[in-house]
């Protein structure tokens, strides 16, 4: 009966590893394919399951790039500069670098820039996400509160904001609970509703 048990619990570790390994190579066909999901607003539950798991791991991704570089230059200079980062379609994340002029630029002149490069470089289909960090605040118990605010996109039909409070003491930096809340595509289309991907 043990022998039995065991072969029962192997087979079924075996399933659920089969399972995860076939919703990934879905997944990575739905964004691999340039008549991607948004194409004619069709997606079974197969799809849907795939589709989520894969832009929720971009995401989360990004968001832990941010919150790393943020974090060490809060660290070093009490402050952190706008910055962006991306997935490429080779799956890796890439900091956005800007021309070394514009390095010297004004914060919120940087994150126009950002979304203008990041909007080319999405349009071409060369990304599958993206992220925008800056400085900002957040009210809280009638207090202001320092927070990064990270706009994020992916080109399977995620937009949103997230507000991650700031709190640096003694030199180290933390990040308290994020509040998100959508937004319209400014960087893969320009209707959220249609996922129209031209470019004007």
């Amino acid at each position: 009966m043990k022998t039995c048990n065991g072969i029962g619990k192997r087979f079924v570790l075996a399933m659920i590893a089969g399972f995860a390994f076939s919703t990934a190579v879905l997944a990575q066909d739905a964004i691999d394919r340039e008549d991607h999901v948004l194409s004619d607003g069709k997606l079974d539950d197969k799809d849907l399951a795939a589709v989520v798991a894969v832009a929720q791991r971009h995401l989360t991704e990004l968001t832990d790039s941010v919150v790393k570089n943020a974090g060490t230059e809060l660290e070093e200079a009490g402050i952190f500069r706008p910055m962006a980062f991306m997935v490429m379609k080779s799956d890796k994340v890439q900091q956005m670098r800007l021309e070394e002029k514009a390095e010297e630029a004004p914060g919120q002149v940087k994150v126009l820039m950002y979304r203008a490069g990041l909007k080319s470089i999405a349009r071409r289909g060369e990304i599958h996400a993206s992220a925008i960090a800056y400085p900002g605040s957040v009210e809280k118990d009638g207090e202001t509160i320092r927070a990064l605010v990270l706009e994020h996109e992916h080109r399977l039909g995620i937009s949103g904001f997230k507000l991650i409070p700031i709190n640096l003491e003694n030199g180290k930096a933390s990040f308290g609970k994020p509040m998100s809340q959508e937004k319209p595509f400014q960087i893969f289309y320009d209707d959220k509703g249609k996922g129209d991907s031209s470019t004007s």
